[in-house]
């Protein structure tokens, strides 16, 4: 993987939740309404994911945005400065500036939007029945039983990214290369080696995990964090494991596993847009790439191989 890295270890008090009285007022999502994709995509994009159903886009100052297989809709057009989102098979989950904090059930066509605290949020994972929740100066939140709660203690970073597997197991990342594990004593400071921010984590399981970041920053972990070799400078800003390694970045960006290991192969998609987000959807598992640049962004649908199946937007 590369030269070995100090792990440092510093215990953090166990996740002590505190309740947040906090009722999100649930209101029936309008019927999709098809609009015209040349302004449907004049939007700054924001992030991805998808359903069993369908594609959701989040926007920052904009709509939500939403693909059934055939045609591109806003479910709701409420104006949302919106930075991250995770899909579980019928679940949206979605969180913002302010504390924004979006839940969209697929099933009965019903949006919950609340504002959980003062702080940024950045990333978000799904996990049990709800999601857990990263942010800026340390905020950490759980979804868990209909309730929203403070979920961590002694932690004051950025927080820029966070991958879930249980309640008690999870990673986190942010500003200057902070990396947090959660397992059953707790949040605990883990060194990656790394002063450059940490923008997104991807890992199937907690013992192996991948990270990536400002100039070309990726970092693996597998009993410690190790720097990879990406061979860019750019800002990294989302990365995939499943079903196959896939990382995202500024001025087009789109990186995968290259023929030794270790090493990563450049992808050409024909824009110079910064990408920022990356996911899978449908039976064959095509690869999703959202991008923007001032004037709007664009979504791409990508066969395995990374070659161009469909392209929406002016980016």
């Amino acid at each position: 993987i590369g030269a070995g890295l100090a792990v440092a270890r510093i215990a953090r008090p166990a996740p002590a939740p505190i309740h947040v009285t906090v009722t999100p007022t649930p209101t029936v999502t309008p019927v999709p309404t098809p609009v015209d994709e040349a302004t449907l995509f004049r939007q700054p994009l924001s992030a991805g994911c998808a359903t069993a159903q369908s594609v959701w886009i989040t926007t920052n100052g904009g709509a939500l945005l939403r693909y059934d297989g055939s045609t591109w809709s806003t479910p709701d057009t409420t104006l949302r400065s919106l930075t991250n989102v995770a899909c579980t098979a019928t679940q949206v989950y979605a969180v913002g500036l302010v504390g924004t904090f979006v839940v969209i059930d697929e099933a009965t066509r019903q949006i919950q939007s609340t504002a959980i605290t003062i702080d940024d949020l950045f990333g978000v994972a799904p996990v049990g029945d709800g999601a857990l929740m990263v942010g800026s100066a340390g905020a950490v939140f759980i979804l868990a039983g209909g309730n929203i709660q403070p979920y961590a203690a002694g932690v004051t970073e950025d927080l820029r990214d966070v991958v879930a597997f249980s309640e008690r197991s999870a990673w986190a990342v942010g500003r200057s290369g902070i990396t947090y594990r959660l397992d059953q004593r707790g949040w605990s400071s883990v060194g990656s080696g790394q002063a450059q921010d940490l923008h997104a984590i991807a890992a199937l399981t907690a013992s192996v995990a991948i990270a990536v970041g400002d100039a070309g920053t990726v970092v693996g972990y597998d009993a410690a964090w190790r720097s990879l070799t990406s061979e860019v400078d750019v800002r990294l800003r989302d990365v995939i494991v499943d079903p196959a390694l896939w990382i995202v970045g500024d001025a087009g960006t789109l990186l995968t596993r290259g023929a030794t290991v270790g090493s990563f192969r450049r992808v050409d998609i024909g824009t110079s847009c910064d990408l920022v987000s990356v996911f899978t959807f449908g039976p064959a598992r095509d690869l999703w790439v959202v991008g923007r640049d001032i004037a709007g962004g664009g979504v791409w649908r990508l066969r395995a191989d990374g070659t161009l199946a469909q392209r929406w937007g002016g980016c």
